[in-house]
């Protein structure tokens, strides 16, 4: 089989040439979005927030938006967040953006480690990569703060990877690092242990390994979803999107499994009786078989791997779950990239091998545009258009008026401030969100002038404004603080 092989000079220098673009890209969509306030509360401020927390050996008590006592690993069993917290001293509150964005640039050189092992070209691996760095799905996630399952499919490839090589002791860290990411992906290990069954089928040790982590990640799940989250305080706030299905998850998959007509229509019907909602979910499946489904369907088990995604995706009572948009599609990234050249790696000539993979490049970038230029689902354009100027404005206040606001409340204050402030001002042992509080007892607020009508029903959110007197104002924002007494 001829293979195209590029000298070791040739082949840094297009590998350094992807990664400084998309690391570059990143920072344009990620850091930027931060820096002008289009990072919110939800969930930039309060994942940074329960970090400091963590980083104080205190665990948070959701008191960002509930008074209530409440464990934060009641809503999402996310350790992840504890393993990070020390980094906050180093990046502050830029910490979860930086690291998202350093893991995403790691899980593409696992995509491009592990098409490497499946052939002698240098080219496909590197068209991998930068299919894998420039699909939709890890682009709309990077234009909407941070969030772990980002993090957690980053582990997809590595843990691929080590079992490639019989690396079990590896690729065993990697699927213990997969699932303390989210409640949720232990089952989608689960399906993916299931799916690599098939490819190991002559491989007696690995088999029994990717039985031992099928048990493991069935087991975890139900563990942590039906005995330790409730035990916390809650059913979490995953499964209140599938509450209509079941009454826990034994029952939804007992629900589904004896009604099937009615779980496939599910699939692509909008059930929101909204109409923005029409056609996101036949949109979705359009863009994922232009990102590599279509070739994925050439190597079925793989297929396997999608199934949870789906389902998690568009049995979602929320319909902002089933289009293209936010981090709600990162997962699958991974899944249709690996497969699609996995399979253009078995083709023998090396024209075709390098004409479809050229071509699959090409279609997940115009994909990409698509999704960003004229999608049906609704997209936050001013946290993703790198390539026009308001991405690069802030028109709804002055950005740097704020930031000097910002540095007037005393590191150890108590604050309440607007949701695209949060994020910011996170690092403090009290930090609320005014959208979310009702009379706040803060010290400080920080808000725009909108604010200031925020109903709740039909009661005033601001209904103590006259506990507090204006520090710094130029009409739009608004820092106040309470007046002594």
């Amino acid at each position: 089989m001829k293979t195209v092989t590029l000298g070791k000079r040739p082949k840094t220098i297009t590998l350094a040439a992807v990664f400084t673009v998309a690391g570059v890209l990143y920072c344009l969509i990620s850091l930027v979005n931060h820096y002008l306030f289009k990072t919110y509360s939800l969930d930039l401020g309060f994942y940074t927030h329960i970090m400091y927390d963590y980083s104080h050996f205190r665990i948070d008590d959701y008191f960002i938006y509930s008074r209530a006592p409440r464990s934060v690993l009641s809503d999402h069993f996310d350790l992840y967040l504890m393993l990070l917290s020390p980094l906050i001293y180093l990046f502050g509150s830029y910490t979860l953006l930086i690291v998202q964005i350093a893991g995403v640039l790691l899980g593409g050189w696992g995509v491009y480690k592990l098409i490497k092992l499946y052939t002698d070209d240098d080219l496909l691996p590197i068209f991998a990569m930068a299919a894998f760095f420039f699909s939709f799905g890890i682009i709309h996630a990077l234009s909407f703060d941070y969030h772990s399952n980002v993090l957690a499919a980053m582990m997809l490839p590595w843990l691929l990877y080590y079992l490639k090589q019989r690396r079990f002791g590896l690729a065993s860290l990697f699927v213990v690092l997969f699932v303390i990411g989210k409640e949720n992906m232990s089952l989608w290990l689960f399906f993916i242990a299931i799916a690599l069954m098939w490819d190991y089928r002559r491989d007696k040790k690995a088999l029994w390994y990717l039985v031992g982590y099928a048990v493991f990640a069935l087991a975890y799940f139900f563990i942590i979803n039906m005995i330790v989250m409730p035990a916390l305080g809650g059913s979490g706030g995953g499964f209140s999107r599938y509450a209509h299905l079941g009454d826990n998850y034994l029952d939804i998959a007992k629900n589904l499994l004896m009604h099937p007509g009615k779980a496939l229509e599910l699939l692509y019907v909008n059930t929101s009786g909204l109409s923005r909602f029409d056609g996101v979910k036949e949109e979705f499946y359009i863009c994922a078989l232009a990102t590599g489904m279509l070739l994925t369907l050439l190597k079925p088990n793989y297929l396997i791997m999608l199934i949870p995604l789906v389902a998690q995706k568009m049995l979602a009572s929320d319909g902002t779950f089933w289009g293209i948009s936010l981090q709600y599609s990162v997962e699958f990234m991974p899944v249709l990239v690996i497969s699609s050249f996995m399979v253009i790696a078995k083709l023998k000539k090396q024209l075709w091998r390098l004409v479809l993979a050229g071509a699959m490049f090409i279609s997940v970038v115009l994909t990409t545009f698509y999704t960003i230029g004229v999608p049906k689902t609704n997209v936050w354009l001013d946290q993703l258009c790198v390539y026009q100027g308001r991405h690069y404005e802030q028109k709804k206040f002055d950005a740097d008026y704020a930031r000097e606001l910002i540095k007037q409340i005393p590191d150890d204050a108590t604050v309440c401030a607007a949701t695209m402030f949060v994020p910011h001002l996170a690092m403090r042992d009290w930090i609320e969100d005014f959208a979310w509080t009702t009379n706040t007892n803060a010290e400080y607020i920080l808000i725009t002038d909108h604010y200031f009508g925020f109903l709740r029903d039909g009661k005033l959110l601001f209904g103590n404004r006259d506990e507090f007197e204006t520090v710094s104002t130029d009409g739009t924002l608004y820092l106040l603080r309470r007046k002594q007494p």
